[in-house]
């Protein structure tokens, strides 16, 4: 329920949800002079704080309503006659609440920053800076039920480096890591603004492309293989690498479908000699099969 509530409030404008914290302050401060000083109140004042603060993911935000809060002492002593407390006492004990709120408001900055910054860390790989294959499963999804609404088609490239267990064991894991820095690079660079590019296991990556036939697609992972020898040197050693493109003319029926595709035409790519392009196009229904096997998808280290 509380989640809920903060996915509704996150919705509105930040004027909106300043509106309704100052509300609930105000709310709060009359049911704090009807009480009276016997039963206190102060932490509850909290609340409407963070709760706007956490919503609009102003610190700001939460500082005005903090602000409003502190001024609810002095209001209420004046409006009482100072029977409580004398004006100068009121404003401390505001300014005190104020300050405390403040250190509130930025240990949850701090927890947002973290949050944050952990999300992105579960949706990236932390070699090339791409999406890892959680993300990638999730972008693919949601093209997958756009290409299925709208009837576009939708391609995807598996691209796997020829060989590289074997550059790793001849010039070691730093070498294997500038390699794969250099096709992640690369593949960013070769792709459109709209695609996505995943590293999903070792030494593979997939680029989606969506709204993309063949006739988009096979130029675009050609420019990439043929680039790849000059991008992926290191010292005298050259690399090459593998491609499966699969293009669909209509929605695969899932995720696994879409990456069984590009990984079965990609293991023949390796199959007919490594350092080329193997593509398909593909009907929606249509069953990948590999020298007479299917090939569930499993992300594996090939030759």
């Amino acid at each position: 329920m509380l989640s809920s509530l903060f996915r509704r409030l996150a919705g509105l404008p930040r004027g909106w949800v300043v509106a309704i914290g100052l509300a609930f302050t105000l709310a709060i401060a009359v049911l704090d002079s009807i009480t009276g000083p016997r039963i206190l109140l102060s932490l509850f004042y909290l609340l409407p704080v963070m709760l706007v603060a956490w919503a609009t993911e102003s610190t700001g935000c939460g500082l005005i309503v903090a602000g409003a809060s502190s001024l609810v002492g002095p209001v209420e002593a004046v409006l009482t006659g100072f029977r409580y407390d004398s004006l100068p006492v009121a404003f401390w004990n505001g300014l005190v609440r104020l300050a405390v709120f403040g250190i509130v408001l930025y240990l949850m900055e701090s927890v947002r920053s973290l949050m944050a910054r952990l999300q992105e860390l579960a949706l990236s790989d932390e070699l090339t800076g791409l999406a890892n294959l959680r993300a990638f499963r999730e972008v693919a999804a949601k093209e997958i039920d756009r290409s299925r609404r709208f009837h576009h088609e939708l391609s995807l490239a598996y691209i796997d480096i020829d060989d590289f267990k074997g550059t790793n064991d001849r010039l070691g894991h730093e070498a294997g890591d500038r390699m794969l820095i250099a096709l992640a690079s690369l593949a960013l660079a070769t792709a459109r603004s709209v695609d996505t590019v995943a590293r999903i296991g070792g030494d593979e990556f997939v680029i989606i492309m969506p709204e993309t036939g063949a006739d988009a697609a096979l130029p675009l992972a050609t420019r990439l293989r043929a680039a790849f020898p000059r991008a992926a040197a290191v010292g005298d050693a050259t690399a090459t690498c593998s491609i499966g493109l699969a293009s669909f003319t209509h929605s695969p029926d899932s995720v696994e479908a879409l990456l069984t595709a590009a990984d079965a035409l990609m293991y023949e790519a390796k199959s007919a000699g490594r350092d080329r392009v193997c593509h398909e196009t593909l009907p929606a229904d249509a069953h990948t099969v590999a020298q007479g096997r299917l090939l569930p998808f499993s992300p594996t280290s090939r030759a």
